[in-house]
């Protein structure tokens, strides 16, 4: 199937087990670049490298904040704000 995400991107929070990480990894078979999202770096880590090792060159990266409070979704928004003023 092809969903036409290629130079899409993807942020899937909840994202290092279960259904989160099944749709990053159907989101970065299908092209798009996808950030996985978990509360620790060492459960990103994990789920970054089953999908690159799932769909060979899939972009991902990842980012560790927990959204149960205000501080983790401030610091995924400081990332993607630094990240387009590129």
């Amino acid at each position: 199937m092809d969903l036409k995400l290629i130079g899409k991107i993807a942020l899937v929070t909840g994202s290092t087990a279960g259904i989160g990480f099944a749709i990053a990894k159907s989101l970065a078979s299908e092209g798009a670049h996808v950030y996985v999202n978990g509360r620790t770096q060492e459960r990103v880590n994990a789920a970054m490298a089953a999908i690159r090792s799932n769909a060979a060159g899939a972009k991902v990266d990842g980012i560790a904040a927990d959204f149960s409070g205000p501080a983790g979704a401030e610091a995924v928004m400081r990332h993607f704000l630094q990240w387009m003023c590129w």
